[in-house]
């Protein structure tokens, strides 16, 4: 069922709205602060593949300086190969180019899709093992035989193009425009994504966040909930080995709820936060879930997941689990109408401790309003869900075996 906002919802989002537009900081101020006078950020959302792969393209076209680019998944398909040659393009006008692809993510260009992998060419004995285990699990065995690419090539061999390939466990999603805009959300480089996925981007103009960012990254200063705009983020390379910042930054974030709760979340599994929203639940949130009903990998942890927090929650009125027939990959979390969470980390432990991830703490009600507007529509294309929820147990076992392995340094 859709829920309607009641007036006070209505007035608190027509007043963000026009705050919005003003540009300036309008809340009062907090104590021990100074009130900020410095223009808001401008941000969009971006709703789908179609359109975030379209908003990054004409940013891509239109850098004058530098363009970064951190990704995870790319593939050698249609659409890795139009944002390949937007970048080449870039560089032959004078734009510096910087580009980190994890290598681990490989692993999924080659078990789904075309299977090709657009920098992966020289294919490992441990990619090949993993790309066999994945295949029988997931996708079915199929050949991994990569075609060679001459825009790879390309590239590579370009002096304003720096690539950064060697980089294991790099999760996130993001965009770096001439040091004024950001992209970032769960959207991956491919067809997929582009076309068939349920994914959500975020580009914000500002070059003080785009400093913070950089600050953040190289924990030079720490997670400030005050702040209109933040970063939630994992990096292996300034956080201490077994340490996880985010984790405990997203959790908070999650106890803090007192009315409403609204998660959108490709991958669950992690207990840490199945428990953060039965306690939400227990005191009182509307709590709202979405997850893809059968998601492409970990799917049955998914399912497995669902089914204890309907179980933990006993039919609580005040919960709604809702199931969408597409694969959801959009991980965001909106808090009492106002604070929101956004990006690329799931609800997994790969994502707080192995991954590096990325994520956009927002303090405005109007963005929160947009993203609770997107969920009210995707429940509405969804089924809801209630206890008795079906899922493979031998799968369940080997997922929960590889999630371990893979996380057992995690905190």
């Amino acid at each position: 069922m859709l829920r309607l906002l009641d007036a006070t919802e209505w007035a608190i989002c027509l007043t963000a709205r026009i705050d919005m537009f003003w540009h300036v900081d309008q809340r009062p101020p907090i104590p021990g602060h100074r009130a900020t006078l410095r223009p808001a950020p401008r941000w969009r959302l971006l709703d789908g593949g179609e359109e975030a792969f379209g908003a990054i393209l004409r940013r891509v076209d239109a850098a004058q300086r530098s363009i970064q680019v951190r990704a995870f998944v790319w593939r050698d398909d249609a659409t890795g190969n139009a944002l390949a040659a937007a970048l080449l393009r870039a560089a032959e006008r004078g734009v510096e180019v910087a580009i980190r692809k994890d290598r681990i993510g490989a692993n999924y260009e080659m078990i789904a899709g075309d299977r090709q992998s657009f920098f992966s060419k020289r294919v490992t004995l441990p990619q090949h093992v993993r790309n066999v285990f994945m295949s029988i699990v997931y996708a079915g065995f199929g050949p991994h035989r990569q075609r060679p690419n001459k825009l790879l090539e390309a590239l590579l061999a370009h002096p304003r193009i720096r690539i950064e390939h060697g980089t294991l466990n790099d999760h996130s999603k993001l965009f770096v425009f001439d040091d004024r805009w950001v992209v970032l959300g769960s959207m991956g480089i491919g067809d997929n994504h582009r076309h068939e996925w349920i994914d959500v981007m975020v580009e914000v103009e500002d070059e003080e966040l785009v400093d913070r960012l950089r600050q953040r990254s190289s924990a030079v200063v720490d997670f400030d909930p005050t702040r209109r705009m933040d970063f939630m983020l994992h990096s292996r390379s300034a956080h201490a080995p077994g340490t996880c910042p985010m984790l405990d930054d997203r959790l908070a974030l999650i106890e803090r709820a007192q009315t409403r709760l609204t998660v959108v979340m490709a991958y669950l599994g992690d207990r840490r936060f199945t428990d953060a929203l039965v306690r939400a639940v227990e005191r009182g949130v509307a709590v709202t879930v979405i997850a893809p009903e059968r998601a492409d990998v970990l799917g049955d942890t998914n399912l497995a997941t669902c089914e204890a927090l309907l179980h933990r929650c006993r039919g609580a009125s005040n919960l709604r689990l809702v199931l969408h027939p597409a694969m959801v990959h959009a991980k965001l979390v909106v808090v009492d109408g106002r604070w929101s969470d956004i990006g690329s980390a799931n609800f997994t432990r790969l994502s707080h401790g192995v991954y590096d991830e990325v994520n956009l703490y927002v303090d405005d009600p109007a963005f929160a309003f947009q993203l609770e507007q997107l969920t009210e529509r995707l429940a509405a294309e969804g089924l809801a869900a209630g206890p008795g929820l079906r899922y493979r147990k031998h799968y369940l076992h080997v997922e929960r075996f590889f999630v371990a392995v893979m996380s057992r340094n995690a905190p």
